[in-house]
């Protein structure tokens, strides 16, 4: 398959252009899809995070990343929803803003993409990267402050690596999870000044 294909939201628009109903129902977001990989149904779910929604999109879609995980590790060869997930219903207009302020970022992803580290593309390291997305998915659904954007860009980052096999951006995408885990954490007991000096030493870093 192009790996243009492989990652662009063009079948979602076409679900949302398809259907006259209000709301989508997660299930038929996942059925719209012919044989889904767990990187493209990680990205499109963890996209409803890291982009600003109206509640309660990011809750019901923190799930389904929780159940994408969890079966990568125990080597599920595809993502497979339970059925009181699969019937749980987002607005069509939420959907549509979804796809239309991604799309942009998902063309220059396109172009970044290409097989790495072929290490990370075997059973053994799906199973450990999808530990790490089950952790990352979790802490989603814990109600701290800032445990939603960075673990959830994680995820994001780890989606495009395993739909591009490219192990680096898994490793990447890993590290960034791993770190606003700590930053939320590190803010609940330190207070959010240890927010401010991890952002200001990543902004001296890159200027």
């Amino acid at each position: 398959m192009d790996q243009k294909k492989i990652i662009t939201t063009q079948i979602l628009e076409d679900l949302v252009n398809r259907s006259t109903a209000d709301k989508v129902s997660v299930g038929d977001i996942i059925n719209s899809m012919e044989a889904i990989g767990f990187g493209l149904a990680l990205m499109i779910f963890s996209l409803g995070i890291i982009i600003p929604l109206p509640p309660p999109f990011p809750s019901i879609i923190s799930l389904p990343l929780v159940v994408f995980s969890a079966q990568m590790v125990i080597g599920m060869n595809a993502p497979k929803l339970p059925v009181w997930l699969a019937n749980r219903e987002v607005k069509r207009s939420v959907l549509a803003t979804m796809i239309q302020k991604s799309n942009p970022y998902l063309r220059k992803v396109e172009r970044i993409l290409k097989p790495r580290l072929s290490l990370m593309n075997n059973v053994i390291a799906e199973r450990i990267v999808g530990f790490f997305l089950l952790a990352f998915s979790s802490f989603i659904l814990v109600p701290l402050p800032l445990s939603n954007f960075i673990p959830g860009l994680g995820i994001l980052i780890t989606s495009f690596g395993l739909m591009g096999k490219d192990g680096l951006i898994m490793i990447l995408g890993i590290a960034v999870g791993i770190m606003g885990i700590f930053v939320s954490v590190s803010t609940v007991f330190l207070g959010f000044e240890v927010f401010y000096m991890i952002r200001d030493f990543f902004a001296n870093f890159v200027t």
